[in-house]
């Protein structure tokens, strides 16, 4: 009951107007979207009865998808501009679908061999969105792109045709999005294009038999053994295969645009951000070299630890890639960055100067990460992953500054009473993780911190560092709202235990040759070259 209440406090008269603005926002996105559909479905339209048919079908549609979608939760995957981009890339694929329909008697022969199904953009939609945000949005467009193309055909058309469109839209678009769900390189894309192109040749020419009736360009079905042309058949192909290829490279070149435009990294700019050329890195290599190494190492445990507990392992790892970023500002204050511990520039500075120093790291990486254009995902990790917790080591020095200060002060040997350690000097700003990236890169970073002072450490001390690090992380609160389980927490200990002891793996220690043997060996090796020389 009391975590129930904590979740429903935050919610303020603020939140929950924010909240209404942007589900305003988004419906508002939906019903233009639907209204630009009438008007491209009502200029097919040859008479007021059949253009207000195909109004009324748009909107009892779009009604039974905007249930289906909440009935399925899919609204939690959208935000304002993922509903633009949604509502945008449905009306481009069903303006497209009209005006292949609309060239109808333009194109000598173009119905009479039954082609206009196989130049129509399937994939086009679903790929998209199945890229840029997830399979289930991808299917759901093609949902979507399927019933609302009913529409774009022409009066007339053979009902036999829609309902062969139907049935090879819907299934090309959802076997495209869970092709495209999660590529890693944008030639991937260009397997869609192929698979699209499988599935609408099979479906039309092979199980379907499209095929032109008599002279009056219409399309009937015929059996599978109505007969065999190879010109025809090579000709149909060659289409399918040329509209879907050009299709699928669009679509790669236009996934950059798209992701800026709309401000949504798919897992290619997420690989593309974890490539050691990128100017944060190169620069934090060459400036803070053992904060790079640090953060390689956090890297390859917050990827290990993602793929125990089945979250995203990509932005896990290249998270944990910029979680110091911030540390470019003044590496030299950093324990990493220090060759000689017993000479470190802390000893001219107090307390309170060098917290500053330390927890600024998050809120200069933070202006970093920004001025770099890097997700919001990375700045969060960035500015989260200390959550509020005290750089104890300058807090405790402080502390022990007040009291030798107030013990002199009560001798009389000082006039000033020294002033209260401000403990808020020495905590981070926070929030706490809220993300199950954000809690794994945090914890991460403290276990490997922590084990990295371990001196020939056994398994059991490994084991107990790590156990202690989750202990106290848990009982301070620090991952309540990052969504991580009990059961979760236990397999990413496990991983990080795996990991740690990989890296601290002792090596056999080689015998040193006598002098007498390096001597008689060198000795050989001079004769040796003598005997080469001419």
């Amino acid at each position: 009951m009391t975590r129930l209440l904590k979740k429903i406090a935050p919610q303020s008269e603020d939140s929950s107007t924010r909240q209404q603005s942007v589900a305003s926002v988004m419906l508002g996105i939906g019903l233009l979207g639907v209204i630009a559909l009438c008007f491209i479905a009502c200029s097919m339209a040859d008479n007021v009865w059949n253009a207000a048919f195909r109004v009324i079908w748009l909107l009892l549609t779009s009604v039974g998808l905007i249930l289906l979608a909440y009935l399925s939760r899919l609204p939690v995957q959208l935000t304002v501009r993922r509903m633009l981009l949604l509502a945008s890339i449905i009306v481009a694929q069903l303006i497209i679908t009209n005006g292949v329909c609309s060239l109808k008697g333009m194109i000598p022969g173009f119905y009479m061999q039954g082609q206009v199904l196989l130049w129509l953009p399937y994939a086009l939609g679903p790929t998209i969105l199945a890229v840029m945000i997830g399979r289930r949005l991808g299917a759901f467009t093609a949902l979507c792109c399927t019933i609302f193309g009913v529409a774009m055909f022409p009066e007339g058309t053979d009902p036999a045709v829609i309902l062969n469109y139907s049935a090879v839209s819907f299934v090309t678009g959802t076997v495209c999005a869970l092709v495209s769900g999660r590529v890693h390189k944008r030639e991937h894309i260009l397997r869609a294009g192929f698979v699209a192109s499988a599935i609408v040749f099979a479906s039309v020419y092979l199980l379907l038999g499209l095929e032109a009736v008599g002279t009056n360009e219409k399309i009937a079905l015929r059996g599978l053994h109505g007969g065999f042309n190879l010109s025809g058949f090579t000709l149909e192909l060659a289409i399918t295969v040329g509209v879907n290829f050009v299709l699928a490279a669009l679509i790669g070149g236009m996934m950059p645009a798209l992701e800026r435009l709309f401000n949504i990294s798919t897992p290619i700019t997420w690989l593309e951000w974890a490539d050691m050329n990128h100017p944060l890195l190169k620069k934090l290599q060459i400036v803070a070299p053992g904060t790079f190494h640090h953060s390689l190492l956090v890297q390859r445990l917050s990827e290990a630890g993602a793929e125990a507990i089945g979250a995203d392992v990509t932005r896990a790892g290249v998270c944990g890639l910029y979680h110091d970023i911030g540390k470019i500002s003044n590496p030299q204050y950093f324990a990493e960055n220090i060759p000689d511990p017993t000479n470190t520039p802390h000893a001219a500075l107090t307390p309170e100067a060098s917290a500053r120093i330390i927890t600024g790291h998050v809120t200069e990486g933070v202006e970093l990460a920004e001025s770099h254009g890097l997700n919001i995902r990375i700045i969060n990790v960035i500015r989260e992953h200390h959550g509020v917790s005290t750089a104890y080591f300058f807090y405790r020095k402080a502390l022990d500054q007040y009291e030798e200060e107030k013990s002199k002060f009560e001798e009389g040997l000082i006039d000033t009473c020294p002033e209260e350690v401000d403990k808020s000097i020495f905590t981070y700003k926070g929030p706490i993780p809220q993300t199950r990236e954000s809690g794994i890169v945090s914890m991460a970073d403290a276990v490997e911190s922590a084990t990295r002072s371990l001196q020939h450490p056994t398994e059991e001390d490994i084991r107990n560092m790590i156990s202690g690090i989750f202990k106290g992380r848990i009982l301070d609160g620090h991952l309540q709202d990052c969504g991580l389980t009990l059961g979760e927490i236990e397999k990413l200990k496990e991983s990080f235990f795996a990991t740690i002891r990989t890296m601290h793996h002792s090596r056999i220690a080689y015998p040193r040759p006598k002098a007498d043997d390096a001597t008689a060996a060198v000795i050989e090796l001079r004769k040796a070259e003598q005997k080469q020389e001419p």
